[in-house]
């Protein structure tokens, strides 16, 4: 007996030996290695892949912990980097250059943490020039803050200080998408002009001497042609534009005072307009789709495709160049995205009832041969039985009777929860279950029959196909198709010629169901009701016992079986990234004239009523300037705003003085100061005075709180001035600016001249 104690002992250490090397072989037992795995799961993961790394370099041949190893790696870089750039999309930058720096800690080569790292000092850098185009902006540059803000999107179209600022820049500007003459200040005095049938040639020249301007005309322009233009209080750059509009011309700037004025005709265009290329890459939209947006509406002179860089090369004007980025960043936009947060829940429930006695059922008897007789007949007559041809070997009846009174419940509860991120309007696939195979059997006939099975293979499980469409207000229109398919049983077909068997195909049941829902970012939906209920019930008693009403419950056993499964889908999106809803003046901006895209639009302020009253004349149509203008007298007389263009002799010549009524707190303005109906060589001298506790000379001169201003045909300034003020006053209230001791002298007799003053003006600060 102890023997055999022994030998159990011995068989059982031999079992747990063999179950240790099993398990030395199969896994490891590596301390370093079970503490990296937990510090990663904690979040140290610096330590924890230096436990690891620590791990390899003991087991250098375990291909579990070198497997462990590069799969906790990735993981590990991926996390941070996906901490990183969350941190520079929210404008954290600092902690997202430290979350890049953990990266290139750990792996000094790695390229996505050094882009990561480039990506935040270009960020940096496009914030402190968007600080710098604020400051411009504060000071009213819009068109420094334009220029500083156009180089930032040059780099990154999508950088969102930018396309912020951007935007409230050209809520401030009336014309933000072409360009201005960008001249000297003399292009914004505002001044009247009243000719009629006068010389272009004359109009010109009076313009270019009031205003200090230079004309260059081209050879094939006609300077005897003439003109007529009534307006009064507008700029010499509105004026300037309406006359080159009217008479078909343009100009090209050639330097700060200085326009060259051509025909505007295809042929001058080529010779003279200057053209650009720019470089549009295109990082969203597909570059041939944006190329004929651009073509169509834009009217583009040339474009070169590039595809494989997904870019386009744009030769035009700087008008048009201008169009083209708004274009394009309007357009150019990330495709929206959606994370679809799927929950899918097989609830199954059985319930096995048994109750009842099992009696005895059947009898069998066995029956035995006579003598040399041969086997024993598969049927016997009655009256061969207890004969010599078949003796009644033994009766049997079983003596057993069984009561069953058992109930069996069974819960399973099968989930899924994928989450699957999709783009717009693409379709999003979920399959969950197995591939059930399909065997065809295909012969082929002969002396020797060849049959061959070829597997078709069916999705069996649950299925779910999902298509969002992302609106701009946060909601997700989704057409769900939900289908829930199993096996049922197997039907056998036909056999074929020469098979030995016939083919066997699976019953499939299955549970669809398919709509069309709208659901806000967040909110959860559920489908539920696709419910399969089965009932199963068995009597089984004595027969004849059956029927009876009493003893049916006695003598006879009962088998229920009940099973019910449901399917119910939980479907929560939550949108990823949306389209921007574009401002009024970003959907809605200038676009030029059907012939030149992005030209600038001619408009002239609003005149006084009555203003351009036409008095009659009594000259034909090739009246000269001087006398063309005397037509205006009754019309100037009536007027409190004089014509700087009239240089016909008055009786006493006139200072007038021009300043707003209101001015801000820390604002600009500008005072105008002309001397009217002077003869041509005569100068004058005049004292402007203001407070200088208020106000501000922006001339660079002292801050005495006078100037002294010399007017006149050969001075440079002409007839006219422009003096610029800046409010330094802490608090609202009145301040005045006069002209006192005006002298003015004829050149030709050296006689001198009497010049009225004008009425002190008063500016109120608020």
């Amino acid at each position: 007996m102890r023997s055999w104690k022994t030998i159990v002992l011995i068989i059982l250490s031999i079992s747990i030996a063999g179950c240790a090397i099993n398990n030395r072989t199969f896994g490891t037992r590596n301390t370093a290695f079970d503490d990296g795995q937990k510090l990663i799961a904690q979040g140290q993961f610096e330590n924890g892949l230096a436990k690891l790394e620590q791990a390899q370099r003991e087991e250098p041949d375990n291909k579990e912990i070198r497997t462990m190893l590069i799969r906790l790696r990735e993981d590990v870089i991926s996390k941070i980097l996906l901490e990183a750039d969350g941190f520079r999309f929210s404008g954290d930058l600092d902690q997202a250059e430290q979350q890049y720096q953990r990266v290139l800690n750990l792996y000094p080569f790695h390229e996505r943490a050094k882009e990561g790292i480039d990506a935040v000092k270009l960020e940096r850098r496009h914030i402190a020039a968007v600080d710098a185009a604020r400051a411009l902006l504060v000071r009213n540059d819009f068109k420094g803050a334009e220029t500083m803000v156009r180089a930032i999107l040059q780099e990154n179209p999508q950088q969102s200080h930018a396309r912020q600022l951007i935007a409230q820049i050209n809520a401030n500007l009336s014309r933000p998408e072409v360009t201005d003459l960008a001249l000297e200040s003399a292009f914004k005095k505002s001044v009247s002009m009243e000719f009629k049938d006068a010389d272009l040639k004359s109009v010109f020249e009076i313009m270019s001497r009031t205003a200090g301007i230079n004309f260059v005309f081209d050879k094939d322009i006609r300077q005897d042609g003439k003109i007529s233009i009534f307006v009064r209080d507008n700029t010499i750059e509105d004026i300037l534009k309406l006359i080159l509009t009217t008479n078909q011309l343009a100009y090209k700037v050639l330097n700060s005072n200085s326009l060259l004025i051509y025909p505007n005709t295809p042929a001058k265009l080529k010779d003279y307009q200057e053209l650009v290329v720019r470089s549009f890459q295109v990082a969203y939209t597909d570059v041939k789709q944006m190329v004929a947006m651009v073509r169509g509406i834009v009217k583009a002179k040339d474009i070169y495709v590039n595809e494989q860089l997904n870019l386009f090369i744009m030769r035009d004007t700087l008008e048009a160049i201008r169009l083209t980025e708004r274009l394009v960043s309007l357009n150019d936009l990330a495709e929206p995205e959606v994370m679809l947060d799927v929950a899918v829940l097989e609830i199954t429930r059985n319930n096995l009832f048994t109750l009842g006695p099992k009696l005895p059922q059947s009898v069998t008897f066995s029956g035995l041969t006579a003598a040399g007789a041969g086997a024993i007949p598969g049927t016997a007559n009655l009256n061969q039985i207890g004969s010599g041809a078949l003796g009644l070997k033994s009766f049997t009846i079983s003596n057993q009777a069984v009561i069953d009174f058992a109930q069996s419940l069974t819960n399973a509860d099968i989930l899924a929860n994928p989450r699957i991120r999709v783009s717009n309007r693409e379709k999003a696939k979920i399959h969950i279950g197995t591939k059930q195979p399909v065997f065809t059997a295909n012969v082929q006939p002969g002396i020797n029959s060849i049959v061959t099975s070829t597997p078709t293979f069916i999705d069996i499980g649950i299925k779910l196909d999902v298509e969002p469409r992302i609106g701009l207000n946060d909601d997700v229109t989704m057409k769900v198709t939900l289908e829930v398919s199993n096996i049922t049983g197997f039907e056998t077909g036909p056999s074929a010629a020469g098979a030995s068997s016939a083919p066997r195909a699976p019953v499939v049941g299955n549970r669809s169901a398919e709509t069309l829902l709208t659901l806000k970012d967040g909110e959860t939906q559920v489908i539920a009701g696709l419910i399969q209920n089965d009932e199963r019930r068995d009597v089984s008693g004595l027969a004849g016992l059956l029927n009876i009403p009493i003893l049916d419950r006695l003598t006879s056993g009962q088998r229920v079986d009940r099973k019910k499964t449901e399917v119910v889908l939980l479907i929560t999106p939550r949108i990823i990234r949306n389209i921007p809803k574009p401002a009024n003046m970003e959907s809605e901006y200038h676009f030029g004239t059907a012939s030149e895209a992005g030209k600038l639009p001619v408009v002239i302020q609003k005149t006084a009523a009555q203003s351009l009253a036409i008095a009659p004349t009594g000259t034909g149509s090739g009246a000269a300037a001087g006398r063309g203008l005397n037509a205006f007298a009754a019309a100037r007389e009536e007027s409190d705003i004089p014509n700087p263009f009239a240089n016909v002799a008055a009786t006493t010549p006139t200072l007038t003085m021009q300043a707003p009524t209101t001015v801000g707190l820390d604002k600009e303005f500008s005072v105008n100061v002309r001397l009217v109906g002077a003869k041509p060589m005569v100068n004058s001298e005049l004292q402007l005075n203001y407070e200088a506790s208020v106000l501000e000379a922006l001339d660079g001169g002292d801050k005495s709180g006078t100037r002294t201003i010399k007017l006149g045909r050969d001075q440079t300034t002409g007839l006219a001035t422009q003096v610029r003020f800046k409010v330094i006053a802490a608090n609202p209230g009145i301040t005045e600016i006069s002209i006192q001791n005006v002298t003015a002298e004829d050149l030709e007799t050296g006689e001198s001249v009497d010049v009225a003053l004008p009425a002190t003006a008063t500016v109120n600060i608020k």
